[in-house]
């Protein structure tokens, strides 16, 4: 009896995958294509031959762009886990010190008064050929950048819910209404109804604080205040020491404050929920030092609470 002649085996190119997974998510070869930085002509011929190797149809051309086939969604989700085996492989075991480029981080206001500084020392202390473009931003915003491609990794309120973005958690912080001492007339022992009618300094429209506040007097059936909004953490916590209303704001971002008696904590009844934060990065091929990056912030986000647990710092999951 004659044995069958086994089936070629081949072996998919791990470029060929992360474009795969580029298509998926961005729905367009032209836009693949600056993302990965090479040309729509290569992006399409990557694709031909993935399809090839595996014999069948992956994505289909329409007049508003691509679209994946069964069969192409069914081989992104495996073609996901292998990018992102192989980033991880790369973060973990090469040398900090051979690796080398622009990484572009964005860090939101709550993370630079804490950690952020000892992270960045860290950093620069392992990859020396590496630069760090650090950029305060809203985690609104970063989001935004992280999908488009623009961002590396954001130490943000997380975590983000997009295809070719990984998440690491960073621990959270407890949160706690302040103001100047004396400013506004109070019950020793305040109530939400109590804080109603006082003006309240909040992080922008459209965050995760700025619905937590919402949800806060909500939850407590009391009408909802005026907020008055900022993009940034350090303008808050001025204008609270100002007297121009009371924040709501995680007090390891004031110690000093605290301390000098500038800002002062206020005994409500109802506790505002901790606020939670992310190490978010692109994933996807050549975005290992990313998630590398995510790690060092885990480490460090877990030393600081280990130091600060007694100030509503609670240590990653």
């Amino acid at each position: 009896m004659a044995i069958p002649a086994a089936r070629d085996v081949t072996t998919v190119n791990l470029k060929f995958l992360e474009t795969l997974v580029c298509v998926a998510e961005l729905n367009n070869l032209h836009q693949v294509a600056e993302r990965l930085h090479t040309t729509q002509p290569t992006i399409s011929s990557r694709i031909k031959a993935l399809e090839q190797e595996l014999g069948v149809t992956l994505i289909e051309r329409g007049p508003r762009g691509v679209a994946l086939t069964a069969k192409g969604m069914e081989a992104v989700a495996f073609a996901r886990d292998l990018v992102a085996r192989s980033n991880s492989m790369r973060a973990r075991i090469s040398d900090p010190a051979t690796l080398g480029g622009i990484v572009r981080i964005g860090v939101i206001g709550t993370i630079i008064h804490t950690w952020l500084p000892s992270l960045i020392e860290r950093l620069r202390g392992d990859y020396r050929k590496v630069i760090f473009e650090i950029e305060s931003n809203t985690s609104v915003r970063m989001v935004e950048q992280l999908v488009s491609g623009q961002l590396d990794v954001g130490l943000l309120m997380g975590p983000v819910d997009s295809p070719g973005v990984g998440n690491v958690d960073l621990g959270a912080f407890d949160m706690a209404w302040v103001a100047k001492p004396g400013q506004f007339r109070l019950p020793p022992e305040i109530d939400v109804t109590d804080l109603a009618d006082l003006p309240i300094l909040s992080y922008p429209r459209g965050s995760k604080p700025y619905w937590m506040i919402e949800q806060y007097f909500r939850d407590s059936d009391v009408r909802r205040p005026l907020l008055n909004c900022s993009n940034s953490l350090a303008s808050i916590i001025r204008l609270a020491i100002g007297g121009i209303g009371i924040a709501a704001i995680p007090p390891i971002t004031i110690r000093e404050e605290l301390a000098a008696g500038q800002l002062e904590i206020l005994p409500v009844r109802h506790v505002i929920p901790p606020l939670g934060f992310h190490a978010s990065y692109r994933t996807g091929r050549g975005s290992e030092l990313a998630e590398a990056i995510a790690m060092y912030a885990r480490e460090e986000a877990m030393l600081f609470a280990d130091t600060h647990a007694p100030m509503g710092v609670s240590r990653p999951q």
